[in-house]
């Protein structure tokens, strides 16, 4: 068991009379330690007299095998090719220092060598920051009082100037230590995140009752709802503020199958909503948007081309000269906020975009696409209709993953309309793992399950492998959390197929990592901030990506399959998070009512993200909600209420955490 220990350079923590990690003492100042649990202490240091300025430092010797700052940086980043903080530190030379409030745990750093694993963390809103850097001594992981991000801030595709806080004198100071001897395995953040939630975590409820969120979820979708001259019915993206109209309007003319988009999930939704409520016209409008794709979508021999989108030929915005234009040029009452956002961070500068250029398809359209058709087919059969053609759709895409599947199991992460690789890589492939157990389920074909599982042990060894996953998100390349959700009900899927506990070993390998971009504490925001009037709480929302610090719904994707890991292996804190995903990313969601920034926003709509922390968006500040009223997590949500028809788990909430660690 670890202790800590007097030493030469202030304290040490230690074991056996081995020195794993020193704590480096600060002159004027005495450190003393509370022991909060095995492993784990409240860090208290006392000055002499009042400062304005204090570093709590911990030192890691040599180098170690992987670092973290949680949802920040995973081994330094440098996966991809997306503005993000690489390394330790920045161009100059100066140590990437960051705002508490930027990672899912407060001010947490973390490494790890072969020998132990050390974390430095603080209290919730403590007006600090951290940093995490090589020294010749090792790793150093430092607490920063006040608050700082230097040298430079990232946001969306751009770097902000540093920050730098303010703090009146004081004498006292605290941090958080935790520490663990190695037990051979690499990755070994288990046990900090077991720590924070118990530590940090709190009782939520869900802001309404899942009945309400049904009704809303239903209402916004058919808001979204539009059809084409040709025909052609489907889903729009979502709605964004127009500044000329003075309101939100939806996006137009472009639709997916997956992705933002979700028209497959959402018809599904529609189909499931007749068959319980005996809405007619709901039936009409499912089956019309699936018949749709097939008819009028742009379609391959090869697979179900997953995008369909109207009116390039007379967007005014392909006649621009952005080559020559600056950012001064681009009057912002021109655009809606989203698309503003989308030229300023992509198009100015760089050659014209292609009016004529033709989407192709990607792993998580095809994926998600595939499954749809299935789950529709299904639910039609319940009520006497069948639809042979949509099965025959899935198993075309299943079919081609089959082709176009390497060797090692990978598939790429997109193609163009006649199934060239535009881009290989990234853990996005393995959406196509899903509807290839179904296959199987289907045809007992053994092909299909012999692919889902080599793809699988593709990607669940790179996790392995490098400690992340990457390339969910489609509008970035890097790191992030979206890629690891799919996995997720890989593995849970391959093991009810095959009985096989590697695959559940291997699903809470997987949870764990989606847990380290997890919040687990509440941050208190800047007065008269939006998100403080919007009365939004952070605990249990998931952050984006490397590059894309802000919080988002996507978690709603694994609410279902945290609950079934609970199921088979009564880890309780299983359901717990599954339950605080789902309360959490039921906040903001208007009733037709609600008002926030001066924007009146229809019924049903939700933020798609909530920008927490120092990072924002060319049209987006930080500490703001998106704006953006995306599709998608009103078609996750629906996703839960259908599977999961017991609604008693979506209205009680957390009322409790076992194991609380009381402060």
């Amino acid at each position: 068991m670890i202790e800590i220990v007097k030493s030469e350079k202030g304290y040490a923590l230690a074991a056996n009379g081995k020195t794993y990690a020193w704590i480096l003492s600060a002159e004027g100042a005495t450190d003393t330690f509370e022991k909060l649990e095995d492993g784990a202490w409240r860090w208290r240091r006392h000055t002499g007299k009042p400062v304005d300025r204090m570093r709590m430092e911990v030192v890691l010797p040599g180098d170690p095998t992987f670092t973290m700052v949680p949802a920040v940086s995973y081994n330094g980043n440098g996966w991809g090719k997306t503005p993000e903080y690489v390394g330790d530190r920045a161009e100059d030379g100066t140590p990437w220092s960051w705002a508490s409030h930027r990672m899912t745990i407060p001010a947490c750093t973390y490494s790890e060598n072969d020998a132990v694993s050390i974390a430095l963390m603080a209290e919730p809103n403590a007006n600090c920051a951290c940093s995490l850097y090589k020294t010749d001594e090792g790793e150093k992981h430092v607490l920063i009082f006040p608050e700082e991000e230097k040298p430079k801030t990232l946001h969306r595709h751009f770097w902000g100037e540093p920050f730098e806080g303010t703090m009146e004198p004081r004498c006292d100071f605290e941090g958080i230590l935790f520490a663990a001897l190695s037990d051979g395995t690499e990755h070994r953040y288990k046990g900090l995140l077991d720590f924070a939630w118990r530590y940090y975590g709190h009782p939520i409820k869900p802001p309404k009752s899942a009945k309400e969120l049904y009704r809303l979820s239903i209402a916004y979708a058919r808001y979204l709802l539009q059809k084409e001259r040709d025909g052609f019915i489907g889903f729009t993206s979502g709605a964004h503020w127009i500044p000329k109209l003075n309101g939100y309007q939806k996006s137009e003319h472009g639709y997916e199958l997956g992705w933002v988009g979700q028209n497959a999930s959402f018809a599904a939704a529609f189909i499931e909503d007749y068959i319980q409520n005996g809405d007619k016209e709901n039936l009409e409008i499912g089956l019309a948007v699936l018949d749709g794709w097939l008819k009028y979508g742009l379609t391959s021999d090869r697979f179900i081309v997953a995008h369909k989108m109207y009116g390039r030929d007379t967007d005014p915005i392909y006649d621009l000269p952005f080559e020559t234009m600056t950012k001064d040029d681009i009057d912002p009452w021109d655009f809606p906020e989203g698309k503003l956002e989308g030229i300023l961070s992509r198009m100015v500068g760089r050659p014209r975009p292609d009016r004529n250029k033709i989407p192709g398809s990607d792993a998580c359209n095809l994926g998600t696409g595939a499954e749809g058709y299935f789950e529709a087919y299904d639910l039609l059969k319940t009520i006497g209709i069948d639809r042979p053609e949509y099965v025959a759709a899935a198993i075309k895409t299943c079919d081609f993953a089959l082709e176009s599947q390497d060797e090692n199991g990978c598939f790429a992460k997109s193609w163009d309309n006649e199934g060239n690789v535009l881009s290989k890589k990234g853990t996005i492939g393995c959406f196509l793992i899903l509807p290839l157990v179904n296959a199987y389920r289907r045809t007992r074909e053994k092909k299909y399950l012999d692919a889902a599982a080599r793809a699988f042990d593709f990607y669940c060894e790179g996790l392995e492998r490098d400690g992340f996953t990457t390339a969910g998100a489609l509008d970035t390349y890097s790191i992030d959390k979206e890629s690891a959700s799919p996995l997720l009900r890989d593995a849970l899927a391959l093991y009810e197929a095959t009985g096989e506990k590697s695959y559940l070993e291997r699903a809470e390998k997987i949870a764990w990592y989606l847990c380290t971009w997890m919040m687990h504490f509440t941050v208190d925001y800047p007065e008269g901030s939006p998100i403080r009037k919007l009365e939004y709480d952070t605990f249990g929302a998931t952050s984006v990506s490397t590059p894309h610090q802000a919080l988002d719904q996507y978690a709603l994707r694994d609410v279902l399959s945290f609950m079934k890991l609970y199921e088979l292996t009564g880890f309780l804190q299983w359901r717990e998070r599954a339950i605080a995903f789902w309360c959490n990313a039921c906040q903001g969601i208007s009733d037709g009512t609600l008002y926030v920034n001066g924007r009146l926003r229809p019924a049903g709509s939700q933020d798609e993200a909530i920008f927490h922390t120092r990072w924002g968006r060319h049209t987006v500040p930080p500490f703001m909600p998106s704006q953006w009223l995306a599709s998608w997590p009103c078609a996750f949500r629906l996703e839960n209420l259908r599977w999961h028809p017991d609604w008693s788990l979506f209205d009680e909430g957390l009322t409790e955490i076992e194991g609380k660690i009381k402060g």
